[in-house]
């Protein structure tokens, strides 16, 4: 996933810590390198994660596949920001490398461009990729064109407060909702009503960072092509339209990922969000707790969006690499290993068969008043993302000069589009001198 909980965020660090500090491993003990010993770890009945997620109800999922597989699974906390560094660094002091490592999507760029992965679907293994949902492939693709490993889809559409929707619009049924705002020029002008008759206390969303995610989900132009900057195709339009929402008052000025921001879920001031389907349980119902019957689930301005995932990639020098790739095949290759992750992590699955049967994922949701959000995901969402834009190792440096751009313009200052990508361009050429202009 993308977002992490609003919240939740100093808890979780504060656990995943704690979990690294008992469990007695730096990911960088030296091995002492024999054949035997390397037989004998290839052969142990485990399989090593670094990952940033040690729930309970991660432990549960792991519980079950040990007994069915005689597989135990060990999970080391290693930070998304940090597992390419914590890889690179292991491998070079000849430590202890995994047998899966968790590849974010903000990272994920970076990460594929190492030269440290196993192409699980040659010989000895034998993944077959053939059965992967097929937007995803590109996704988990080396710029060598080697094929890293699946992961859980993630795909957004948007939430909204019912009863704010039904006050100020009418209605609060989603395909009615989705009639009103079909592009975001209608949400715009929208936003302006909604300030007008709430006297200014009342927005569409709490901030141009949130508007962010679904617009840049929404463009598959690359922001860098060949080495060479591509941001008047990519980057200025989704800006000018970000200029727009400010100076029409359709967004708070609350910072993303805030304590405020995920304050925001559980008040009346803010109507619409993005919702991956991750979010149900991450992000809504970890901030806004009381929140049953409150939301709605609808498709955004501008059609459904890839937001997030999180690739597994089997090292080239993991020990137990055979255990590494039977995770993978049961949990990402199979109906047993897809109904776990449905029914304990309420996650996707990434293999195409399950999604002839559209009964599959089906679930009633109470914070959703009863809306079936699970098949509106599995049978609207996922059907309707094509050819997302692939990764790039300088997609963290995109965001950054984003989030920069953003400050600026909810400052109110005169800003135009125009001048925040030329200050992009120079920060991003400053930063990555292999990038031209």
């Amino acid at each position: 996933m993308k977002r992490g909980v609003f919240l939740l965020v100093p808890i979780l660090v504060m656990v995943l810590s704690v979990f690294s500090a008992c469990n007695g491993k730096d990911g960088s003990k030296a091995v002492a390198g024999s054949d035997a010993k390397a037989a004998a770890a290839s052969a142990e009945k485990k399989v090593l994660i670094w990952c940033w997620d040690n729930s309970d109800r991660r432990k549960d999922m792991h519980a079950e596949f040990t007994k069915r597989t005689g597989i135990d699974v060990e999970l080391f906390a290693v930070l998304a920001k940090d597992m390419a560094q914590k890889l690179q660094t292991t491998l070079a002091s000849n430590g202890d490398m995994p047998d899966i490592a968790w590849c974010e999507a903000t990272y994920r760029g970076k990460l594929l461009s190492l030269d440290i992965w196993e192409d699980t679907t040659k010989a000895p293994y034998n993944f077959d990729k053939s059965n992967v949902v097929d937007y995803l492939i590109p996704l988990e693709t080396s710029e060598d064109g080697r094929w890293v490993g699946p992961e859980c889809p993630s795909v957004g559409g948007m939430a909204y407060k019912r009863d704010l929707a039904k006050q100020y619009f009418g209605t609060d049924d989603p395909e009615e909702l989705e009639k009103l705002f079909p592009t975001w020029d209608a949400f715009k002008k929208a936003g302006l009503e909604v300030q007008a008759k709430s006297g200014g206390k009342v927005f569409m969303m709490t901030s141009l960072g949130l508007a962010l995610q679904f617009m840049k989900g929404q463009s598959n132009t690359p922001f860098i092509q060949n080495s060479k900057l591509n941001l008047e195709n990519s980057m200025q339009p989704i800006l000018q339209q970000l200029i727009e929402f400010k100076q029409s008052k359709v967004t708070d000025v609350l910072d993303i990922d805030s304590p405020e921001e995920g304050a925001s879920y559980a008040t009346n001031e803010h109507i619409f969000y993005p919702c991956a389907n991750w979010s149900l349980v991450y992000t809504i119902r970890a901030n806004d707790r009381n929140g049953q019957g409150r939301w709605g689930f609808m498709l955004p301005p501008g059609g459904a969006f890839p937001w997030g995932g999180t690739v597994m990639g089997v090292p080239k020098k993991g020990q137990r690499k055979e255990n590494g790739v039977a995770y993978i095949k049961f949990f990402f290759g199979s109906e047993e290993g897809a109904i776990l992750q449905r029914d304990r992590m309420g996650n996707f699955s990434p293999y195409k068969p399950l999604y002839q049967n559209p009964n599959f994922y089906t679930a009633q949701d109470e914070y959703f008043r009863g809306q079936d959000v699970q098949k509106a995901v599995a049978q609207r969402v996922l059907p309707a993302i094509k050819s997302p834009r692939v990764p790039s190792p300088y997609d963290q440096d995109i965001n950054d000069v984003f989030n920069l751009a953003i400050k600026k313009i909810n400052t109110g200052a005169a800003v135009t589009a125009a001048s925040l990508v030329a200050e992009s361009a120079t920060e991003l050429v400053n930063k990555n001198p292999a990038i031209k202009r």
